[in-house]
């Protein structure tokens, strides 16, 4: 009797189950008949060339300004940008991008590594590294960005009065290099990227 009983529940809410839905189809049928009777009475559809006409035009120029910190987001909004520009301003690296009416900026900071020493005879002890940033240990050891860009670097070594000698890694950002990088990652023409800066 109680295997009958659980059935007999089972078989009911079964049942419900197929009112509920047979009640909902119902009544999607008859919105849909709604609207089509409201589609008959408002005419045809006007041609595409009015309907275009109707749609507003995008904005000139940018009407907000969006930083972004991380180069993989940025990347992802630019792509296919229709202007990109980049530059390299006080030991920064600076790209931006309009990109629906948004202008999308993106910056990073190109570090400065310098190495106090002191020879001992074949050997050196190093008596200070500094960095420019303690956020900038990564990328002056791999001499990349972390957004992925090659530094060139020039080395300059100082012979310090005191015996001491000072070893200096200069990073910089090649414009060349730049330019093909960004067109690589943002999917644009060389020629839709410009040495400068975008403005609002």
């Amino acid at each position: 009797m109680g295997f009958e009983g659980g059935f007999d529940e089972k078989v009911d809410v079964i049942d419900l189950i197929i009112n509920v839905l047979r009640e909902h189809e119902k009544k999607l049928d008859e919105l849909v008949a709604r609207m089509e009777e409201a589609l008959a009475t408002e005419g045809p559809s006007p041609p595409p060339q009015e309907q275009e006409a109707k749609v507003p035009a995008p904005p000139v120029g940018a009407a907000v300004t969006a930083t972004l910190r991380r180069w993989t987001e940025f990347a992802e909004r630019c792509t296919s940008a229709g202007l990109v520009a980049f530059d390299v301003d006080e030991g920064r690296f600076n790209v931006s991008a309009v990109v629906g009416g948004i202008l999308y900026t993106y910056e990073e900071e190109i570090p400065d590594l310098e190495i106090r020493y002191r020879k001992e005879g074949e050997k050196a002890q190093i008596d200070t590294i500094d960095i420019s940033s303690a956020g900038l240990v990564p990328a002056a050891l791999r001499g990349r960005l972390d957004c992925g860009l090659e530094l060139e670097k020039r080395d300059v070594d100082v012979e310090l009065p005191d015996g001491g000698s000072v070893h200096k890694v200069v990073y910089y950002v090649d414009p060349l290099t730049a330019w093909s990088w960004l067109a690589y990652q943002l999917g644009v023409e060389e020629d839709s990227i410009v040495q400068g800066e975008l403005k609002t």
